[in-house]
Order: structure tokens, then C-alpha cells, then sequence
């Protein structure tokens, strides 16, 4: 039951982080790093991983070009497409299913101190009111 539990939040987690990478790689962006876990790092290249997974990442380079449109898609599809998955398996999954709601909600409350997606959102729109402010000035 354990290892199901855990196996579940790990799918949900890397699911999750190849949504970012997807969109990433669609709007011709550069990624960084991918980091998959929290301790004891095998390194491939500019993937590490662990087999202790609590959380995982992806930090990338923005494109000038990006408008907000694709930075949305970027930082919020994970999001939505762990609600919809949530929503839409079935009950032989709950684990999966708990987890990716769970996981959804979660990244798109803006949460300063844990980095979520809704958080990093929220600071792109705080740049663009920014420079709007300053062009009308």
C-alpha cells in the first residue's frame, strides 16, 4: 500500500514537470535543469535524480518573445492537466486521482515561499502592470 502510495505521487509529480518541459520545448525555450527528488542525486546531463521524491523541478529560459499568453500556458497547463486528470480517472487510480488534484490546486495558489506556478504567475502579471504603468507615465 505504501509503495502504491508513493509510486502514485511520484507519477503525478514527473506528469506534472513533463507538462512544463512540453511547452517549454513547444515555444522553442531553453531548459536548464530538471531535478526529480530531494536527496542523493544520480546527474545525467541536465537531468538529476533521486529515488527520494518529495518535490521536482524545472527552471528554464524564458524567451524575450514569449508574451504572456505562452508564459501562462508554461507555468499553468501542469496545473490544469492534473486537475483534469483528477477528474477524470477513474476510481481503480485514487491514489493518482487524490494526488493530482492535490497537486493542482496546490500549484496554482500563489504561495511566495514554495515557488508554486501560480506564485511565478502572478509575478509575471506584477511585471507586465509594471511596465504598463511606466509607458503611461
Amino acid at each position: 500500500m505504501i509503495l502504491e502510495i508513493y509510486k502514485s505521487w511520484i507519477i503525478v509529480l514527473v506528469l506534472h514537470e513533463l507538462t512544463h518541459i512540453f511547452f517549454v520545448v513547444l515555444f522553442r525555450g531553453k531548459i536548464d535543469k530538471v531535478i526529480i527528488g530531494n536527496f542523493i542525486f544520480l546527474h545525467i546531463k541536465k537531468v538529476a535524480i533521486s529515488p527520494i521524491v518529495i518535490n521536482c523541478s524545472v527552471s528554464f529560459e524564458e524567451d524575450k518573445n514569449w508574451g504572456i499568453v505562452k508564459q501562462a500556458l508554461i507555468l499553468l497547463m501542469p496545473a490544469i492537466v492534473n486537475l483534469t486528470m483528477g477528474i477524470l480517472l477513474g476510481y481503480n487510480f485514487i491514489f493518482i486521482k487524490i494526488f493530482s488534484i492535490f497537486i493542482g490546486i496546490n500549484s496554482l495558489l500563489p504561495i511566495p515561499y514554495l515557488q508554486t506556478d501560480g506564485f511565478l504567475m502572478f509575478e509575471e502579471l506584477q511585471k507586465i502592470y509594471k511596465r504598463r504603468k511606466k509607458s503611461q507615465q
